[in-house]
Parts: structure tokens; C-alpha cells; sequence
């Protein structure tokens, strides 16, 4: 489950993009600044799709341990 300690990090990582965007833009060519940005760019949508199937597959398992649970309970009476 996603926290708020997460939530900080993933704007704190935002932010720290950003800036070093940024930086790239005003000291490279501007073809080689738009492939370093898009890097970063693909490399926090990796990073956010990762986060994503992290979180869907923890509820999957949520979900499946729940009807075990139920199904235990209804059978076992």
C-alpha cells in the first residue's frame, strides 16, 4: 500500500526530475538535451508502472486470501 512517506518521495523525485532537466536544457545541444530528458522522463514512468504492478499484485493477494479464508470458513463448518 502506498504511504505518505511514499507519496513525499515520489514528488520529492518529481522535483529532483525536474531540476535536473532543467540543468541538462541549459548546458547541452538541444537534441542531445531532449534525449537525456526523455531518459528521465521513460525512466519515471518505469518507475511509476513498477510501482503500480507492485501495488496490484499485493491486492491480488489480499484478494485471494480472503477467499481462502471464506472458503475455509463456509466448508469448515
Amino acid at each position: 500500500m502506498i504511504t505518505i512517506q511514499d507519496l513525499y518521495n515520489i514528488v520529492g523525485n518529481k522535483i529532483s526530475n525536474e531540476i535536473g532537466k532543467s540543468i541538462i536544457r541549459n548546458n547541452f545541444p538541444p537534441q542531445t538535451a531532449e534525449q537525456m530528458c526523455n531518459a528521465i522522463d521513460q525512466h519515471e514512468a518505469a518507475d511509476h508502472f513498477q510501482r503500480f504492478l507492485t501495488e496490484w499484485i499485493e491486492a491480488q493477494q489480499r484478494q485471494q486470501q480472503a477467499i481462502q479464508a471464506f472458503l475455509q470458513q463456509y466448508y469448515n463448518r
